[in-house]
């Protein structure tokens, strides 16, 4: 009966902060004037930062390497390590892992897992990434590594892997801590733009307002998404939100819109308009002044490689993703300079992913890198087509 009562009030709850945000001038309807956001006061919030996801390019920030609690927002890195998880096949989508006392233990926001119950992958993320559960999120943590202690090892270790200076984790829920538990907004939205970049199914669960888990059953639950933003704004589908009394109202917001995906975050703030109103500023300035330009598509033939040992002897070497850059609304690009590193043994060892790089210069500037790949699939040529090979050599020379 007390958890019946509980959703019934969490619903209000929802419908009386959406409401909030009605009086919102958003993205999806005329522009907020926002000039520079560089200079902008800060007495509402403690840090800010606006990036372009794929090329981590910086539009804008405000004390943007500052160390800040970041309360739910951590939920970001173990979302990283969970779709990993996932990749790598340790842990199946699909699968129904048990509840542990300690899981069902944590305080916050939760779905009430109880001790021994068992949930499928799938409803766990779900409750992870619209309600932010902690208990949905130590389920996963313990399946992946047995324990929040060994799972948050890897959450550091992650961290260090991405580069990450000023981030440190305790815990993978983000609940109050007595230990360092801190990150700044440019880690997160480094953390944010790996994920999204790695793992873009994330953003089919965090871009749900509403969602049930226990469907069917008499513990059916009721999901409301924390981020509001996600109903409210056209092109908003994620990413994650945070408050605790130490770290205040924070936000991972993410937004595509004419072709250009931007994830803007918010820490430190007072209220949650003083959040919202934070982003969509954000989001205003980056699609006012900013446009994404794709210089090469993806799969374009950058070199040809030879090798008469293998089939087929000519390797079309292309590029892996897109290659694109930032900017301004004025501004165009027509011409650059490209610089390959191919690493020839990989190819020699039947190797066709990751076997080098493209990196890009305008008179002089970097202007990002893409990796490459062969677009054939490499096998050891036969020696009758070698000798084939080596005839035609011959009779051409």
């Amino acid at each position: 009966m007390f958890k019946k009562i509980l959703t019934i009030i969490i619903a209000l709850f929802s419908i009386v902060t959406t409401s909030k945000f009605r009086g919102t001038k958003l993205p999806n309807e005329d522009f907020i004037p926002v000039i520079n956001t560089i200079n902008s006061n800060t007495s509402n919030y403690k840090s800010a930062i606006l990036i372009e996801a794929s090329t981590k390019t910086v539009l804008s920030e405000e004390n943007s390497d500052i160390k800040l609690p970041m309360a739910s927002m951590t939920k970001v890195m173990s979302l990283i390590l969970f779709f990993e998880a996932i990749e790598e096949k340790r842990l199946n989508i699909t699968k129904e892992l048990t509840c542990s006392e300690y899981a069902s233990s944590m305080g916050g926001s939760q779905i009430f897992l109880s001790v021994g119950e068992r949930m499928s992958v799938d409803d766990l993320l779900k409750s992870v990434c619209i309600a932010s559960a902690n208990d949905a999120t130590v389920v996963l943590a313990e399946a992946i590594s047995g324990s929040e202690v060994g799972f948050v090892t890897l959450m550091n270790n992650k961290a260090k892997e991405l580069g990450l200076k000023n981030t440190k984790f305790d815990n993978c829920t983000g609940l109050p801590t007595n230990k360092e538990h801190y990150t700044s907004s440019y880690d997160m939205a480094i953390m944010s733009s790996y994920l999204i970049n790695n793992y873009p199914k994330v953003l089919e669960y965090s871009s749900k307002y509403e969602d049930y888990v226990r469907v069917g059953t008499p513990k059916q639950f009721w999901l409301v998404n924390t981020n509001k933003l996600v109903k409210s704004v056209n092109g908003i589908d994620g990413l994650k939100t945070g408050w605790t009394n130490e770290a205040g109202y924070c936000i991972t917001s993410t937004m595509v819109q004419d072709g250009m995906r931007l994830i803007a975050v918010v820490m430190g703030a007072k209220t949650v308009d003083d959040r919202t109103n934070k982003v969509i500023s954000l989001f205003n300035y980056g699609y006012s002044n900013y446009k994404y330009k794709v210089l090469l598509p993806k799969n374009t033939v950058v070199s040809v490689n030879k090798n008469v040992l293998l089939s087929p002897t000519k390797q079309s070497i292309v590029l892996k993703e897109d290659f694109g850059i930032i900017l301004k609304k004025d501004e165009d690009i027509k011409d650059f300079q490209t610089r390959l590193s191919v690493n020839n043994k990989l190819i020699s060892n039947y190797e066709t992913d990751n076997i080098g790089t493209a990196e890009f210069y305008k008179d002089g500037r970097f202007l990002g890198s893409v990796n490459l790949c062969i677009k054939e699939k490499i096998t050891k040529n036969s020696f009758f087509e070698l000798y084939k090979e080596v005839l035609k050599s011959i009779f051409i020379y």
